[in-house]
């Protein structure tokens, strides 16, 4: 039955003291959610035998009937402490940002808060006479198009008879299910742009997004169709959104204009003015030159040299955000990721191309020095990098002696510790993905790839199903595809054919199998780097930039986007 309470009926100012109150608790107990699966699946229900180690270092199996077996993708979600702390705030919150980190289930904590809302009747499960939902009556959830999918099965884990509609095909057949009965709709925000005219007509008793990167450019038309579908109701509008919460694991960074512009439409330019104003108050700036190359001349640029008054930031947005790291969350297991850092000497191959780049880098450093134009430094950064993953990587034929890094791989999956193993291999070029994957086909491993290659949704998410369950699929290879929102704890080893000069984005790579649920203790990230080539400088640039402290949730910096052209052809040059 529902509660006897309707949040609806609370002033704002009343609901933001909840809000707050529940903020700062330890912990929450909430009630059991009627619509929520508790169950265990058929299998584990009769109980499953767990293995754990004595203090004594003895290992025992005892029989385990009350939770979840970890890897169970059909057994019932339990919620972890801080998530019902979670549930509870955007519950009562009107406006909200909850920024846990990567694999802490921050899909769960938006799940359960659909819950709640079926609980209370502000999400109805029927039609009344006059053809118009109960209450507020709808849900949108708007993650990244390529997580549609499985966000989707997560729900229907979560609440078996959730009545959810995907936002996917032809733009006439869209529309019609629309005018359907749905309480929860999933849509990407290629979907929403195209149909936000549609969407925006349901009354909502909540927006949630999951790591749209758009919103971090209030300029656009993500944020801008996000932010105007969240506020409605805040300023009178209506049909009204009771709720607006951004999710995201990524890091924010000390980019404080990305801050501004994802609070926006949570409220944040009513605590910390319009940007303008706030940029002046907390930001230091400089000038520096930069080569106009449509103009032809150097010209200078303003640009960002420090932060001030961060603490009175922090204490502006506190009630705005949730975020807690892995050190807080003492009830969740989030394994420890062991790198595995694997130095490799080139092929003579090579060598012969890398060192005929270095010559040709050096030659610019001597003729242009410090007047070197980015483009040029990124274009022989890349080259390096491609020449690095393997000859294939340029789009040479694949074989003997041509890669030092596939090979190694391919010695690791078929006669080494990676032989009965489950793994994802990140690689950033399309080329290396190729060689892959016949490399695979000729030595019968089974493989599925995740790259833009593949437009569609659906085959992805089958890519990503089949890695979980079929037994003699043994890899993934993804290209950047698989930076954010995919669950990969089935794998407990990741191999980095290529490295990306951001440790924001490596984070997010471990995240695929660092998640809460993960059957194991460790995972492990193969980082694989050549001998006297521009990677042995990665290792330690990646250290100094991820020591750099954010000032707002204590991030990782992503200033090695900031490097000058210089510094990047020295990676190359030694």
């Amino acid at each position: 039955m529902p509660h006897n309470f309707d949040v609806r009926n609370f002033t704002d100012e009343k609901r933001e003291e909840l809000a707050w109150f529940i903020h700062e608790q330890p912990s929450w107990r909430l009630p059991k959610l009627t619509y929520w699966n508790y169950d265990l699946c058929r299998v584990h229900a009769r109980g499953w035998d767990e293995e754990i180690r004595t203090e004594s270092g003895e290992i025992i199996t005892q029989k385990v009937y009350d939770r979840p077996k970890p890897l169970c993708r059909k057994c019932a979600i339990h919620f972890r402490k801080h998530q019902e702390i979670s549930i509870a705030w955007l519950y009562f919150a009107k406006h909200a940002l909850l920024a846990d980190t990567m694999g802490s289930g921050k899909t769960t904590s938006a799940g359960g808060l659909v819950a709640m809302l079926l609980e209370t009747g502000e999400l109805s499960l029927y039609r009344d006479r006059s053809d118009k939902f109960g209450g507020m009556g709808r849900v949108v959830i708007c993650p990244r198009s390529p997580a549609l999918h499985q966000w989707r099965d997560e729900l229907l884990r979560m609440m078996p008879s959730l009545n959810i509609l995907l936002a996917e095909g032809e733009r006439k057949e869209r529309r019609q299910r629309y005018l359907q009965d749905w309480q929860v709709l999933l849509i990407g925000p290629q979907m929403l742009r195209e149909d936000f005219e549609h969407v925006e007509r349901f009354d909502l008793a909540a927006l949630i997004t999951d790591d749209v990167d758009e919103l971090r450019n209030d300029e656009t038309q993500t944020s801008y169709y996000l932010d105007k579908l969240g506020a409605r109701g805040t300023y009178g509008f209506r049909p009204g959104t009771d709720r607006y919460v951004i999710m995201t694991g990524t890091p924010l960074q000390k980019k404080l204009p990305e801050l501004h512009s994802v609070l926006d439409g949570i409220g944040g330019k009513k605590k910390l003015g319009d940007k303008e104003f706030f940029l002046k108050k907390h930001v230091r700036t400089g000038t520096t030159e930069v080569f106009d190359e449509k103009e032809g001349r150097w010209k200078r640029k303003t640009v960002i040299t420090g932060y001030k008054n961060l603490d009175i930031v922090k204490r502006q947005i506190a009630p705005l955000y949730m975020r807690r790291t892995a050190d807080d969350l003492d009830d969740v297991h989030l394994p420890t990721i062991l790198p595995n850092d694997v130095f490799l000497d080139l092929y003579p191959a090579q060598r012969a191309k890398y060192e005929e780049l270095k010559r040709g880098v050096l030659k610019i450093l001597r003729e242009e020095g410090a007047q070197v134009k980015r483009p040029t430094a990124l274009a022989r950064i890349h080259y390096g990098a491609a020449i690095c993953a393997g000859l294939a990587a340029l789009g040479e034929p694949d074989g003997p002696a041509t890669s030092v890094k596939m090979d190694w791989i391919m010695n690791q999956l078929t006669e080494d510790e990676l032989a009965e193993e489950k793994v994802v291999i990140f690689a950033n070029l399309k080329n290396s993905v190729r060689a892959l994957q016949n490399r695979f086909r000729a030595n019968e491993i089974g493989f599925v790839t995740v790259w833009g290659e593949e437009k569609s949704k659906q085959a992805r998410h089958e890519a990503q199903e089949r890695f979980w369950q079929d037994p003699k699929c043994r890899v993934l290879i993804g290209t950047k595809a698989i930076e954010q929102s995919l669950n990969l704890q089935v794998s407990r080893h990741l191999i980095n054919l290529d490295t990306i000069l951001n440790p924001a984005r490596m984070e997010q790579l471990a995240g695929r199998i660092r998640r809460d649920g993960s059957a194991y203790q460790h995972v492990y990230v193969h980082n694989l780097l050549t001998i006297k080539t521009q990677e042995e400088g990665y290792l330690p640039l990646l250290e100094r930039e991820a020591a750099l402290a954010g000032h707002i949730w204590d991030e990782n910096s992503q200033l090695f986007n900031a490097l000058p052209p210089m510094a990047l052809l020295r990676l190359i040059s030694g």
